[in-house]
């Protein structure tokens, strides 16, 4: 009798042993509606064929120092269960610029691809979009094998500036318009509830415990951003602080302004 009441024991023991280890290697923890920080990756491009530039090659500009590399930001906006499922995104942000200039309008001039749907956590000082665009938005679809599957239409403007000359100026456009609508899809990309080394901690853009590694069917990949130094052109226009400072009397105190640093997130 006791060797049975043992054997049944040690049983009940492997069963359960066996279960925590399939749990502890899921991950099976619930995803909070958040933020993804990501940065264009190397193949990025534009089709400017309307305007007779034909395929524009495009690089990532980071928006603001308090988070790294960033270009691109992507709002989850609803919760996703342990057991995985799917959530609306839309498309906060979006900085590119055209690797080299172009000749338009009889002139040279550098392209960038812009998008703020920020609510004015971005200020348009720093991330302009002079036109009204379409809704950016898609679907992300979450298991709890550690892979996702998204769709997302972009729809961002397109800014002609003056070659060598800032994109926050607004003298310095020689046109703008809206950029081609790309819809960018992935299947079985993975994803993980910690973040990969060096991703910033953003305090306005929390990532809800989601850190995906998409794999984008389109012209615009992206990867994890980072806290990297990142050497910017002479051109690209200077981060401000993400939050504004006020006096007393409720008056912007613009001396006092502080430029968040990029923090990365604790593993």
């Amino acid at each position: 009798m006791n060797n049975l009441f043992l054997c049944k024991k040690s049983q009940r023991f492997l069963v359960f042993s066996f279960a925590l280890l399939v749990l502890c290697s899921l991950p099976l923890s619930a995803q909070s509606a958040g933020y993804d920080l990501l940065q264009t990756g190397s193949g990025a491009s534009v089709d400017l064929s309307s305007v007779g530039l034909g395929n524009v090659s495009l690089q990532g500009v980071p928006i603001q120092s308090s988070t790294g590399t960033t270009d691109t930001i992507m709002h989850r906006t609803q919760n996703i269960p342990s057991g995985g499922g799917s959530s609306p995104v839309d498309v906060t942000a979006v900085f590119m610029k055209s690797t080299s200039s172009v000749a338009f309008s009889g002139q040279q001039v550098d392209v960038y691809i812009t998008l703020n749907n920020s609510g004015g956590t971005i200020p348009t000082s720093v991330l302009p979009q002079p036109d009204a665009l379409s809704a950016s938005s898609g679907t992300v679809t979450v298991r709890s094998d550690g892979t996702f599957d998204s769709k997302i239409t972009v729809n961002a403007d397109v800014i002609f500036v003056k070659a060598g000359t800032s994109v926050t100026d607004s003298t310095n456009y020689v046109g703008t318009k809206a950029a081609p609508s790309i819809t960018l899809t992935s299947s079985g990309s993975s994803w993980s509830s910690t973040p990969p080394a060096g991703y910033p901690s953003s305090g306005s853009f929390p990532s809800g415990g989601f850190y995906p590694k998409p794999v984008h069917t389109g012209p615009h990949p992206v990867v994890p951003s980072t806290c990297n130094t990142i050497q910017k052109l002479p051109i690209d226009p200077q981060p401000i602080a993400d939050a504004s400072a006020k006096n007393s009397a409720g008056q912007q105190a613009g001396a006092l302004l502080a430029v968040r640093a990029c923090i990365t997130a604790i593993q």
